[in-house]
């Protein structure tokens, strides 16, 4: 058998496989923040309070802001800020304190110059660019496709070339997210001495890493899936 035909008959499993790992791993990100939301952290401080005392002691100005939804963290390079969610703002937990933790890691990445942070944002904007365009020469194929037979091919070939795309911010975004993490460990653990309350921190930044991990290997599959339907197709005409 052809190891083409072979590949694309195996992909859809592999892209079942990899949904399911990116359910667990979501699914084991709300469990693990479920759980040390609950539990209050040694240090007695709220996550906006975590974020301007690390921004005092490392000289960043810092805007530090509240954000609607869950786990909806992050940090804005565009303008300097912080943005923590509703449930972390005023919470004085584990998770809490674990998570700003980590979103002011991406602040030191920033103010460091960390050149994979750098190289992220302009990827992401070459992705999001390249995504907006899709549809739009999805709809010019079809179209064209009634006149010239090829048209098929170039919507192929843009949605594998929007898929490889991901898989680039993925593959960068994975070392950046680690990175970040490694520093909130630094940040926390020299402020907290139980070694339970530092397994709770490192339980959940390692559970937010497999999320990365696992849009990783979904964007991996999707692109190859593509890739094999668009070496498929050019096999036919």
């Amino acid at each position: 058998m052809d190891w083409v035909y072979l590949l694309y008959g195996l992909s859809g499993f592999f892209i079942l496989v990899a949904v399911i790992i990116s359910v667990v791993a979501q699914t084991k990100v709300y469990n693990r923040f479920n759980e040390y939301s609950k539990v209050k952290s040694s240090l007695n401080i709220t996550g906006r309070q975590l974020a301007e005392e690390l921004a005092l002691k490392n000289g960043l100005k810092l805007n530090v802001k509240m954000c609607k939804g869950k786990l909806t963290d992050h940090y804005n390079p565009k303008d300097k800020s912080l943005n923590i969610s509703e449930q972390n703002y005023n919470s004085d937990s584990i998770a809490s304190i674990a998570i700003v933790a980590h979103e002011f890691g991406h602040a030191l990445q920033d103010a460091e110059g960390y050149s994979l942070l750098k190289f992220r944002q302009f990827a992401i904007k070459i992705s999001n660019f390249a995504s907006t365009m899709l549809l739009p020469l999805i709809i010019v194929s079809i179209i064209l496709s009634i006149f010239i037979g090829f048209a098929g091919y170039i919507m192929l070939l843009a949605v594998t070339v929007v898929y490889g795309l991901l898989v680039l911010v993925n593959l960068i975004t994975l070392p950046v997210e680690l990175n970040a993490s490694d520093r909130a460990k630094e940040l926390l653990f020299s402020q907290i001495g139980d070694a339970e309350e530092q397994a709770g921190v490192s339980a959940m930044l390692s559970a937010a890493a497999m999320t990365y991990l696992a849009s990783l290997l979904v964007s991996i599959v999707y692109f190859l899936r593509f890739l094999l339907i668009f070496l498929l197709s050019s096999r036919r005409d």
